[in-house]
């Protein structure tokens, strides 16, 4: 499992890299906290998933990074996937990195 820190991420999503942040929290997870990026609930990730694979790095985001290190090793079992990176953390770890995408109420 390839994990990676919330500073790793933002540079990667500022950089040349071909990353994209998904979060597959809830839609009532999102009412608390949200950030710019896709959202795609866990339970739907697997079928969203072929229109993200062409990405280098596809990087999954839940709140604490539980959720993203279960469905990341999902998908490398189940569709051998090797461009699946889990945010360090979740989102709590973008907060105290204080993301500038990151809209919290």
């Amino acid at each position: 499992m390839k994990m990676l820190s919330p500073k790793a991420v933002l540079e990667s999503l500022e950089g040349q890299n071909s990353c994209c942040l998904i979060d597959i929290r809830e839609p009532y997870e999102l009412l608390n906290c949200k950030i710019d990026c896709p959202s795609v609930p866990m339970a739907i990730f697997a079928q969203a998933y072929p229109a993200y694979q062409h990405y280098e790095q596809v990087v999954l985001m839940c709140q604490s990074g539980k959720r993203a290190e279960a469905l990341a090793n999902f998908m490398e079992t189940e569709f051998a996937a090797q461009n699946i990176f889990i945010l360090e953390g979740g989102i709590n770890a973008l907060i105290e990195e204080k993301a500038p995408q990151l809209i919290c109420q």
